[in-house]
C-alpha cells in the first residue's frame, strides 16, 4: 500500500503548480519547440533538443522529486537519482553533438510524434477532467508525462536511437502505471502500452538502421 491516495496526490500537485506558476507556461513553450525542431532543423537545434530535455528530467528529479515529492513518499530519493541520472545522460549526449532529431515520414516518425504529444497534451487534460486544472501533471515539471514525452522525441532520431537514452524512460512509465493501478488513476494505466511500444518502435528502427549499414558494407 501506498502512504497516500490519488485525491492526496492530486492536491500535492495543486500545491506543486501554485508554487511554480507561471513556468508552466514556459514548460509548455520548451516542450513545444523541442518538438517543432524535430519538424524544421536549425542549426544546434540538436543540441538544443538535449539540453531542453536534460532541463526537464534533472528538474523533475532534483525540484519534484528530490524537493516536493519527498514529503509523501519514502523513495523520492531514489527516484530522483534515476531522473538526474537520465538528465546527466541527455548533457552528455548534447556535448558530444548527437544524435540527431528528425521528424521523418513513416511508422516511427508518426508515432514518435503522437507519443510526444499524448504527453504534452492527452495527460493533462485527462488530469483536469479528474481533478481539475490546477492538478495538472505537465512535461517537463512531472514524471510521468515527461518520461511519455520523452520516449516520442527519442523514435524521433535520425539513424540509431541509443538504447541507454530509453531505459530509464521505460522503467519509470511501468513503476508510474503499478501506482496508477493501486491508486485507480485509469490514464497511468495506458503508461506502460506507450512505454512498450515506443521502445519495440525504437529497436525496430535500430535494427533496420543495422540492416541499412550491412547492406552498404558489403556493397
Amino acid at each position: 500500500m501506498l502512504p497516500y491516495t490519488a485525491e492526496v496526490l492530486f492536491a500535492s500537485f495543486e500545491r506543486y503548480n501554485q508554487g511554480l506558476w507561471p513556468g508552466q507556461l514556459a514548460a509548455l513553450a520548451f516542450a513545444l519547440v523541442a518538438i517543432l525542431l524535430t519538424l524544421r532543423p536549425v542549426r544546434h537545434g540538436d543540441r538544443a533538443i538535449l539540453v531542453l530535455l536534460a532541463a526537464a528530467w534533472l528538474w523533475v528529479g532534483i525540484g519534484y522529486h528530490g524537493r516536493h515529492f519527498a514529503t509523501l513518499n519514502f523513495a523520492a530519493p531514489a527516484y530522483a537519482g534515476l531522473f538526474v541520472i537520465q538528465g546527466l545522460l541527455f548533457v552528455w549526449e548534447a556535448v558530444r553533438g548527437r544524435p540527431r532529431f528528425r521528424f521523418r515520414w513513416g511508422v516511427a516518425g508518426w508515432a514518435g510524434l503522437a507519443i510526444a504529444l499524448a504527453g504534452l497534451f492527452a495527460w493533462p487534460h485527462a488530469d483536469a477532467l479528474g481533478h481539475g486544472w490546477q492538478s495538472v501533471r505537465l512535461v517537463g515539471l512531472a514524471p510521468a508525462t515527461t518520461a511519455v514525452f520523452t520516449l516520442g522525441l527519442l523514435l524521433l532520431i535520425d539513424g540509431r536511437t541509443p538504447v541507454r537514452l530509453v531505459l530509464i524512460p521505460l522503467l519509470w512509465t511501468l513503476v508510474a502505471a503499478a501506482t496508477g493501478w493501486v491508486l485507480e488513476i485509469p490514464q497511468d494505466l495506458a503508461l506502460p502500452v506507450m512505454g512498450l511500444a515506443a521502445v519495440g518502435l525504437i529497436l525496430w528502427k535500430n535494427r533496420r538502421q543495422r540492416a541499412v549499414a550491412g547492406q552498404g558494407g558489403a556493397a
